[in-house]
């Protein structure tokens, strides 16, 4: 995962950690896994949080900042498509 300064404030996607990330800091972040602590980098994948409203595999609107996302590859005629699938907090 690359090394990039926060432009802004958000949250670890790490699993266990959770804490806060400040603008300016230094972090690692990827498409997949979202923005991590330096020190979080090699931990398990936690949930990315949903920033916008969806609806979930179970057919349960989910409001912004409430459930999660989970990023799916599935093949499509030699190549993969990456989709981001929103779970309600009853699927999670």
């Amino acid at each position: 995962m690359p090394t990039i300064v926060a432009k802004k404030a958000g949250t670890c996607t790490a699993a266990g950690c959770g804490g806060r990330i400040l603008k300016g800091e230094f972090v690692e972040y990827s498409a997949a896994t979202g923005t991590r602590h330096l020190v979080c980098a090699s931990a398990e994948q936690g949930r990315r949080p949903n920033l916008r409203a969806g609806r979930c595999q179970c057919g349960a609107q989910v409001a912004p900042r409430e459930g999660s996302l989970v990023l799916k590859e599935s093949p499509c005629d030699g190549c993969f498509v990456k989709r981001w699938l929103v779970l309600c907090q009853r699927c999670r």
